[in-house]
């Protein structure tokens, strides 16, 4: 009897977490995972999940594999219709919709015509499920679905308790639906009262419940990881002390025992490293205690607000044999490796102090008035530093200290009391060259910020509603991926809310992300660009104009025009997210196509290119798609310094492409937005000519000896030079379409330290400055 009644569990189990039905899961070869239904269509990958495709190039495809995802517990609701048939508008766009009420409705408003005619009707889910919900018109005809992540959690909960509570097979159903919907807590709960009403339902129950409680805790295991990654690590610490034990998996307990045990030894690091700090500063003579007082006092802060930042740039003068050292060496090594990392660590008092010297006058310079500015440039000339490879002699600062010390520094123009993160601050950009019209942005911080920590950041643009309607799409999901928001009001004031595609609004999402470089902890290798409908339409044209900006752009519900279907070419470096509705109609026509032939042409160059339809869905903004785009973005670096481009460019302002910056085009190759149509041709020509514009090609060869620059409609460039693409040992070869010239190139400060306090790029950084005439190609 015991046996046949365990054999009697497993089909209960079955129907209490759901039958497994067939799914495919792509990996690619970026780790990014995605699972649907899998369509090959030659070189492209489509994945269906039931809500949306979305198409990637094959060849970032690693693998495709056969997995068994739980057939959806659904249910079907009853919601009164007072129309049943029609047919679906061919786009919607202008999309108005309330938050669903306890009965799941909403009003839905939007415009379906050529002619502007208003669709309007109240919209009920008739179809629940753990992952999607499937909607009616009630009063007006429309088909459709929506993420169940997308209704509030109390609407579906108060939808599911309205099931006969007394039929098993509809309670045990309702407990297949929250397992599936990874409610876990909600689970546990619904099960045990499952057991407390239908006694013969107790032993599945309970071992569905171990299930659930040990699915929970892989949850939120899950969770503290993303927390490490995010840089909360106060956050991910506290987690793991509360970690709920009872009923954990085993090796979910192990990890959460590993991951603790590391986190509080890191924690007991920290307190040794700022001990012995205190002690070797201690062990000095009173001059130059007094002398290191400012120093000590900023790495022991930083020990105890940020010491995973911190702790590594510490490393040398912990090493066993630097343990001998005389109390001087060892400050040494602490003040040098704090100023300049670990590769610039030594053990000289006076090397030490010279870097720490350099450091302040650099952080002076770039955050110093212009009248201030020249003093500090000539003592930074000035400035003997020890050279290494000749002992007894000096050297001045070059390219590679200037640079690994200004990685370190904090922001140059950082304000403490500006750092409060979790909450939208708007600001104003300093030194703005805008009097009339100054340029503001909203600013997002993450939990936990500190200065000395490198954050990924949004470019946020907004759809008309202002910047702080930006942060509020983006913000959530930035929080635990641990992202900073730069919201740029790009709109002129007393103006109607639009995009002009003009040099004007460029210049203020340009100038806010400058500003927020210089004042808080962006990385420059990981900004992206992100905006729903009109910004959106932004985001197409100012992305693709200054590719070298960002590790990736994400245009949500985004119609390219105008310039954006000139500079296809400017997207061979620049990842793309397009997400897009079903229903924009002709709308979305362009040129010869839809938006999906332009992603289809970037995926057939074999660029990084991602697309994504939402099945009947129109012009909306789609903020379920918040996951998604950070799962996106996650995944991508800029390339600071590619060693070969192309790029195009037709306006005035879409002038800097990786070092090489425009000086001057030639006559009639840089175009106002008014002299281009929406699809990228002439306005007035008569025979629908397309715009010309302006190319330039650089590729540097010969073991960084050769620069070669093909170019057509451009006058002069400034070519600007690092050290991390070109060989300043050597004679350099510049090849300007039919000129040569040859020069040793030479590292010039005040070039290095201009061009950062203007852009405030930390990770994109040039040693000298080269004016380049080009031939006067028309």
């Amino acid at each position: 009897m015991r046996t046949l009644a365990a054999r009697s569990v497993v089909p209960l189990i079955a129907l209490l977490v759901a039958v497994p039905a067939p799914a495919d899961v792509v990996t690619l070869k970026n780790g990014g995972v995605y699972k649907g239904l899998v369509d090959n269509e030659d070189t492209l990958v489509s994945i269906f999940d039931g809500m949306s495709r979305t198409v990637v190039r094959d060849t970032k495809v690693a693998r495709i594999d056969k997995d068994a995802e739980p057939k959806p517990a659904a249910f079907p609701l009853v919601q009164p219709m007072d129309v049943h048939a029609g047919s679906m508008p061919p786009f919607a766009y202008n999309v108005r919709i309330t938050p669903w009420d306890q009965y799941g409705r909403r009003s839905f408003r939007y415009v379906g015509s050529r002619g502007g005619t208003v669709g309007q009707m109240v919209q009920a889910i008739n179809g629940l499920g753990p992952k999607v919900c499937q909607i009616r018109g009630v009063d007006g005809f429309w088909k459709g679905q929506v993420p169940t992540s997308t209704v509030p959690k109390e609407v579906v909960l108060g939808l599911l308790k309205k099931i006969d509570q007394a039929n098993k097979d509809s309670r045990i159903k309702v407990n297949s639906f929250l397992m599936q919907a990874e409610w876990y807590d909600e689970a546990i709960v619904e099960l045990k009262r499952l057991a407390a009403d239908f006694p013969d339902m107790a032993e599945p129950a309970a071992t569905t419940r171990k299930l659930a409680i040990e699915l929970s805790a892989a949850k939120t295991l899950a969770e503290i990881k993303r927390s490490q990654a995010a840089q909360q690590p106060r956050d991910a610490l506290a987690r793991l002390k509360a970690f709920p034990t009872d009923g954990a998996a085993t090796n979910t307990l192990v990890e959460v025992r590993t991951l603790l045990r590391r986190a509080e030894a890191d924690r007991a690091d920290a307190a040794a490293v700022a001990a012995e700090v205190r002690k070797v500063v201690d062990t000095l003579p009173a001059e130059s205690r007094k002398s290191a007082e400012a120093r000590v006092v900023e790495i022991l802060a930083a020990i105890d607000q940020a010491p995973d930042v911190a702790l590594d740039r510490l490393a040398p003068s912990r090493k066993a044999e630097n343990k001998s050292r005389s109390p001087a060496e060892r400050f040494a090594l602490i003040a040098s490796g704090w100023a300049a990392g670990p590769e610039g660590a030594l053990a000289d008092a006076p090397a030490a102090d010279a870097l720490w010297n350099a450091r302040s006058q650099i952080a002076r310079y770039l955050a110093g008035s212009e009248i201030d500015r020249p003093a500090t440039l000539t003592a930074l000339r000035d400035l003997d530093l020890p050279n290494p490879e000749k002992p007894g002699s000096t050297r001045k600062l070059d390219y590679d200290t200037v640079n690994r010390l200004v990685r370190l520094l904090p922001p140059p123009t950082r304000d403490p009391r500006e750092e409060v993160p979790g909450r939208s601050t708007r600001l104003r950009v300093r030194d703005d060259p805008n009097p009339d019209q100054p340029t503001e942005y909203a600013l997002w911080l993450p939990p936990e910020y500190h200065p000395l920590r490198a954050y990924p950041t949004v470019v946020a643009l907004h759809d008309g509603g202002g910047p702080e309607s930006a942060v509020e799409w983006w913000a959530p999901e930035a929080a635990r991926r641990g992202y900073i928001v730069v919201a740029p009001e790009y709109n002129l004031k007393n103006q109607p809310k639009d995009y002009r595609y003009s040099a004007d609004e460029h210049a203020a999402a340009t100038l806010a992300l400058r500003d927020a470089r210089r004042r808080f902890a962006v990385d420059g290798d990981r900004v992206y660009l992100g905006g729903q409908l009109l910004g959106a339409n932004m985001v197409w044209d100012y992305g693709l104009a200054h590719p070298d900006l960002f590790a990736g752009i994400v245009a949500v519900s985004g119609l390219p025009a105008k310039y954006a279907w000139i500079y296809e070419t400017n997207a061979k470096r620049l990842p793309l997210m397009i997400v897009e509705g079903d229903l924009i109609g002709d709308m979305s026509t362009a040129k010869t196509g839809l938006i999906f032939e332009y992603a289809k042409k970037m995926m057939g160059h074999n660029w990084d290119a991602t697309y994504v339809e939402h099945y009947q869905r129109g012009l909306e903004d789609f903020p379920e798609d918040a996951v998604a785009a950070f799962d996106w973005m996650d995944r991508r670096r800029r390339d600071p310094y590619p060693k070969e481009f192309e790029a195009v460019t037709c306006r005035a302002g879409d002038t800097r492409y990786y070092g090489v910056v425009v000086g001057e085009f030639s006559a009639g190759r840089a175009l106002a937005p008014g002299q281009v149509d929406p699809i990228g041709k002439l306005v007035g020509d008569p025979n629908g000519r397309p715009v010309r514009p302006a190319s330039i090609e650089v590729k540097v060869k010969a073991q960084g000896s050769l620069v070669a620059i093909k170019s057509a409609g451009l006058r002069q460039v400034d070519l600007w030079l690092s050290p991390k693409v070109v060989d300043f040992t050597k004679k350099l070869e510049i090849r300007a379409n039919d000129k040569s010239t040859r020069g040793q190139p030479t590292f010039d400060l005040a070039t290095m330290l201009d061009d950062l306090r203007a852009r405030g790029d930390r990770q994109q950084t040039y040693a000298a400055k080269v004016p380049v005439t080009l031939s006067t190609k028309p």
